[in-house]
């Protein structure tokens, strides 16, 4: 689990937050309360954000690596770049907490 302590306190609350998310996006798409279609692509969208957030930091320094001759290993995402990641990944967990609210009001 050194992945995991390697994360910022950011980035292993939003993981917490996308993993009870998922979680519950995935019992109600089983339970047959309001649309299961919908709390399917919403379990699908926080897998995903999830996985977006574990792999942020490799993909950068990937990215870094393949658009510069001598990168090095010590290269860091500035905090603008973690800034950005964080309002995207939050949008996300915004937009699954939106579709468990439409999912129950919507009913099919």
């Amino acid at each position: 689990m050194k992945w995991f302590a390697d994360l910022k306190k950011g980035q292993k609350i939003l993981i917490l937050i996308n993993a009870v998310l998922a979680i519950a996006l995935l019992v109600l798409a089983f339970s047959g309360v309001g649309g299961s279609d919908l709390f399917a692509i919403g379990f699908i969208i926080g897998f995903f954000n999830i996985i977006s957030i574990i792999f942020a930091r490799g993909l950068f320094k990937f990215g870094i690596d393949i658009n510069t001759e001598n990168a090095g290993d010590n290269v860091e995402p500035s905090e603008w770049k973690y800034l950005n990641w964080y309002m995207n990944w939050g949008w996300i967990t915004l937009v699954e907490v939106a579709i468990i609210i439409f999912g129950i009001v919507i009913k099919e």
